[in-house]
Order: structure tokens, then sequence, then C-alpha cells
């Protein structure tokens, strides 16, 4: 029998939008022992590279340099289908590992990460029990031109690799040493953000630590348009760069010029937890950076959707200068973190990280229970507004680190996988990497007014409107009802949704609405207007 739902609200045109989600292609990568793929980027002959960690001998892996609990960095190539063409470890005896990469003039490729080696692959490291801030000038074929470790005595750790328009490089992560390369930390025994420019060849440019007292670390950064970067990741400091702090963990953002002057630094959040662990940079020298937050509704927080100590994904738009333009949280009541985001060619955004959220925005779940999260692909429009999402893994612990658009409305998404089932066929043994690519439609969206899936009439409605399922053995399990700004006005859940059944929304002031019709196999979005 078709479902009848039937709103109170006034409206004239409606256009009928449905999310379109398939999988183009996955890969699992690894041999028997703990593998993470943690970036990937497109290359200049069609294909893929990409970074993370390795600690097997075996399947994609070979000439491992330590034992079976270490990591070394590895780094492969993949052909346009995601196929190895090649695929190189690199290190020592002791754990290596790589959290970023690009693609130079050459056809080589630049390396960032952190190693506690001084054999192997490894020269210049300047302790015996602490990690350096690690980066490898690689040639296309993957063998060494060169390698430098930076930093001091203590821990210093490499998380991101970014050229500006000068032609040099930005490498940041934290730090802890006060010595060696390292000047300025803020603290004796905690981490600061550290960030240090170098030339083609490594030769150290310069370098900035940048935090308070407490205990701040640098997660990502990326150069910015004016040829200066910018940094983000978290703070528990009340002082030094850590301005605005909130409580518990905020994030941390700040913008440095091409001599490593900060220009700006701002914390964002609430009481509890938040991280931020990537930012982009949009045409008009705006930004928008993304982590994940566990504050109920205070501070820079509204709309969150779990209970104390859940993790939502937090966008937030910001200006220029690092003024909140919104911020808005995603996700359901279990724990949804984000890493990953890239800009789309069509003015939104697309987000990935994990879920183990059953409702809310995300639908989908492959039900591996709360310690075994899926990984979750959420594309907004430029507003904030959702207009698709995808759970994408199998019965394990399934994670992405990072997404980017290969062409509009195509993603290809980095993580890691335990799982061997759902979206996965093959896994190594324990965790493997896991590379795949998405897509959503036409620019995320796909019109299938012509599918006849639902309808809704009459139209324009003075008191009510109504909507008809066409499949008879579709079902709906949630309505949501949004504003131009892509906030929540409203949302029906776990209701008993029958023929004729009302619901009152004369609270709603005048304007235009998308109501958001979510099923277990379906999410369609109706654009409202209320006169």
């Amino acid at each position: 029998m078709k479902k009848l739902i039937t709103f109170c609200i006034l409206l004239f045109a409606i256009q009928f939008l449905q999310a379109q989600t398939n999988l183009i292609w996955q890969h699992s990568y690894g041999g028997t022992g703990h593998e993470y793929t943690w970036k990937t980027i497109p290359t200049s002959d069609g294909g893929f590279a990409f970074v993370g960690m390795s600690e097997s001998n075996d399947g994609d892996l070979s000439n491992h340099h330590g034992t079976a609990t270490n990591n070394d960095l590895w780094v492969a190539k993949l052909s346009a289908a995601g196929v190895v063409q090649w695929s190189k470890l690199y290190g020592g005896t002791d754990d290596d590992e790589g959290y970023d990469i690009l693609q130079t003039s050459d056809g080589g490729f630049m390396v960032a990460g952190w190693t506690a080696s001084s054999d192997g692959d490894v020269t210049g490291h300047h302790g015996t029990s602490n990690n350096d801030m690690w980066v490898l000038k690689l040639n296309s074929s993957g063998a060494i031109v060169w390698n430098k470790c930076y930093g001091g005595t203590s821990d210093d750790d490499g998380a991101a690799i970014a050229m500006n328009t000068a032609g040099e490089f930005y490498v940041a992560g934290s730090s802890t040493s006060t010595d060696g390369d390292v000047s300025g930390n803020h603290a004796q025994y905690y981490s600061d953000f550290w960030v240090i420019k170098i030339n083609s060849t490594g030769t150290l440019l310069g370098q900035k630590c940048i935090g308070g007292t407490d205990y701040d670390e640098g997660i990502n950064m990326i150069s910015t348009l004016d040829g200066g970067c910018i940094m983000v990741g978290r703070t528990s400091s009340t002082d030094g760069d850590a301005i605005g702090y909130h409580g518990g963990t905020d994030m941390l953002i700040a913008k440095l010029n091409s001599s490593l002057v900060v220009e700006w630094s701002k914390c964002y959040g609430g009481s509890q937890t938040e991280e931020c662990n990537a930012v982009v940079q949009l045409a008009d020298g705006s930004f928008a950076a993304l982590g994940y937050s566990s504050t109920q509704n205070n501070g820079d927080v509204t709309g969150h959707h779990g209970s104390l100590g859940s993790d939502d994904f937090w966008l937030l738009k910001l200006t220029s200068t690092g003024a909140i333009t919104w911020a808005k949280c995603f996700g359901g009541d279990g724990d949804d973190q984000s890493n990953g985001l890239t800009k789309t060619a069509d003015g939104g955004f697309v987000m990935s990280g994990l879920t183990n959220s059953t409702n809310g925005d995300v639908t989908g779940f492959h039900n591996g229970g709360w310690f075994d999260p899926d990984i979750w692909v959420c594309k907004i429009n430029s507003s904030g507004l959702v207009q698709w999402q995808r759970c994408c893994g199998g019965s394990g612990q399934d994670e992405s680190f990072k997404v980017f658009e290969e062409t509009a409305g195509v993603y290809v998404v980095t993580g890691f996988s335990y799982s061997a089932d759902y979206d996965l066929t093959l896994n190594h043994g324990s965790a493997d990497g896991w590379i795949f690519k998405v897509t959503g439609g036409t620019n995320g969206i796909e019109d299938v007014n012509n599918q006849n899936i639902f309808s809704a009439f009459p139209n324009p409605f003075v008191n009510e409107i109504t909507l008809e399922l066409s499949n008879s053995n579709s079902e709906i399990e949630k309505i949501s009802i949004y504003n131009v700004l892509g906030e929540k006005m409203k949302s029906l859940e776990n209701e008993n949704f029958v023929d004729g059944y009302k619901i009152e929304t004369s609270d709603l002031p005048a304007g235009v609405y998308f109501v958001e019709v979510t099923g277990r196999d379906f999410k369609s979005t109706k654009k409202l207007i209320k006169e």
C-alpha cells in the first residue's frame, strides 16, 4: 500500500531530487600485518599514489626493514583503476610512518612523516629514542633522491607537506623539542604545533612553534593563495597562540605568512572535546575547516546529535581572517569522527571519516557494532545542507583519513579496513589499506522525477501537503525539514508513518524549505516554499 504522510505547510514549487551513490571500484592493499593508507593523490599520468605505513613483508609488500611489530613508511603507485604498479617500503629497524604526499614537477614525490630509526634509509636522526620529522624526495619510480630528518632530541612528528607559490615546501606537525632545529617551543614537556620551510633539496629555510604552555598537536596544513600556509589541530592551552580557549580540548587554527609569522590564530569549540583534522581554502580566500566535536550545544557548537561524550562531524565556514560564518554538526547519536574534507566542483563539500550511528544524518550502517565503525562519506552544499551520504565498509572496523574530488561528482576515499564483506571482497590479514572511488551522481545529486519514486500533491498548498511513495515496499524512517541556511527546523523519527499521518508545521515562518525524506534504501529532498 502506498504510504501517505501529510504535512501542514504552504508551498508552490517542488523539485524532486534523490541522491544516487555507487562504488566505482575499491581495492584492499597490504599483507598479513597491519597496514594503513593515509592519503591518496592523483598523478600526472592519470593514476594515483598513496602514502601510509606497513608491518608486512608479504602480499603487496616486500623488503620490510624492521620486525613484524615495526612500521615502515609505505608509498605505492597505482594505475587509474587502482592496480598496484609499484610498492615500496622506507625506513629502518624502528618505527617509520608516512602521512602526506605530493607529486613534484619532475614526476617524483615529496613525502612527509616521522621516523624513530637511525639506520636503513634514515639519515641525520637527532636522538636515540625519539621521533624526528622525516621528509623524503622520491623519483617517479620510488627511488630515494634524498631524505632528511628535522627536529631535536625529543619527539618531532611530520603530518603534512605543501608547496607554496615560490616552489618552497612547508612541512607541519608537532614538536616537544627545545633544541636542534626547534626553537620557540612554548612548553617544556608538551608539544607545540611545528611548521618548517625547506627548499627543493631539503635545506631548512625557517621554522615556527605555535601553541601555549599545555598540549598542542598539529594535525594538518595546506598552503594558501597568498604564499603562506594555514595549520590546524587541537589544543588544551589557555595562553600563547591559543586565543579564545573554550574548555576541554579546542580546535586550534593558525594562519601564517610566507615568512612563518603568525597572522592570526584562534580556538574554536565548546566545553568538551574538539579537534580539527582538515582545512581547504576557497577562491575568495575564505576557509572551511573540518573536525569533530563532543560538545552539546555551547560555545561555538550547535546542533549536536548525540549524548555527552559522543562525537559529531563539525564543519566551520570561516572568513579569511578566521571569523565564523557558520558552523554545523553532522551525524547521529553514535560516534561520528571526521578526517577528510574536499571542496567540490559545484561549490559544496565532501566529508569523510567514521561512524557507528544508525540515525540522524546517517543511514546504511553495516551493523559491525560500536567498536567496528563504517567509513562515512557525506556530501553537503555550500550552505551545509546534506545532499547525500553513504556508509562504506563491512562488518569489521573501517575508517577514512582523506578524500579528494577526482572529477566533478567522483570522489576517491582513503583509509583502512578489517572487513572482507559487504563493500569489500578481500582482506590480506588484520588491517588493510582501503581505497575506493565513489560517485554521488551528477554533482552528487540526480534528478529522478521521471522515476516517479514519490510525488507531492496538490500544488500549491494552503494548509497541508501530502507526500506519497509509489513503491509499496518502501518505508519512511525519518523526515527532516531544513531552511535555506541548512538549519534543521523539524525532525520526525521513530513515528508510525501511516496513511493520513499529519504533522503540524504552523510554527515555521514563511520562506523556502527543504523536506528530506529518508528510508532504509533512499534519501530524497523536495524544495518547498511557505508563504
